[in-house]
């Protein structure tokens, strides 16, 4: 083969691109108005986007929401179901309560000592 016919290069000119005299225009008072305008729009709406989904959250119940509502008794000597259940909610009938301190208390005699948690609920 011969030199004749290898590829020779071709450069082709490309057109220069100028900057828009439009974007070369001084920003003006009006422009940083607006954008500032944009801006406290954008933080107002986060601000109470985060807001509403706080408020949300807290209006579901959950386990730890209720474990934190509950009420830990630590069981005295001398005391009794009935006992327990007249210094939770004083002026009211006892018997309601009762029975949810003897399913929370499981089988057997309450001991000195033994942490109930009472659901709070239960509590006035």
């Amino acid at each position: 083969m011969t030199a004749a016919f290898a590829p020779q290069p071709h450069f082709v000119d490309r057109p220069t691109f100028e900057v828009p005299a439009a974007a070369s225009r001084p920003v003006t008072p009006e422009v940083y108005r607006r954008r500032r305008l944009v801006v406290v729009a954008v933080v107002v709406g986060l601000v109470l986007g985060i807001a509403s989904f706080g408020r949300s959250a807290d209006a579901t119940s959950t386990p730890e929401a209720e474990a934190a509502a509950a009420v830990l008794v630590v069981v005295q000597p001398g005391d009794t179901l009935w006992s327990i259940a007249e210094t939770l909610a004083p002026g009211t009938d006892p018997r309601p309560i009762v029975a949810e301190l003897r399913e929370i208390a499981g089988p057997g005699s309450l001991q000195p000592g033994q942490l109930l948690s009472v659901p709070g609920s239960l509590v006035d």
